[in-house]
């Protein structure tokens, strides 16, 4: 329902909203400090995307302009052909069945 839509993204909002305000306050943290505050933010605010994009009707592991394993940089998606979740360069060919880029001038 929307109304629980909207409970997640108040949800969300609020988890981003205190992580920007911890940035503030802690400007010189260690870097471990940061990847743990970005982990926490991440697993309040991967369901709730995840959950408010299927509710919308799409389907699970694939965004709506169909990036194969979801979207790029999430925990555990593949994102782009060849990117990696974490967008390095994994070494994979585009595939062949994918769209071709071909250069205009």
């Amino acid at each position: 329902s929307s109304r629980v839509l909207w409970t997640l993204a108040v949800t969300q909002l609020k988890a981003v909203s205190e992580a920007l305000d911890w940035l503030d306050h802690n400007p010189s943290a260690e870097k471990e400090e940061y990847e743990k505050k970005q982990k926490e933010v991440e697993g309040v605010c991967t369901p709730i995307i995840t959950k408010m994009y299927q509710a919308a009707g799409g389907a699970e592991g694939a965004a709506p302009g169909g990036f194969p394993g979801g979207f790029p940089g999430a925990a555990g998606a593949g994102g782009f052909p060849g990117a990696g979740a974490s967008g390095a360069d994994t070494g994979a060919k585009p595939s062949a069945k994918g769209p071709k880029i071909e250069e205009v001038d």
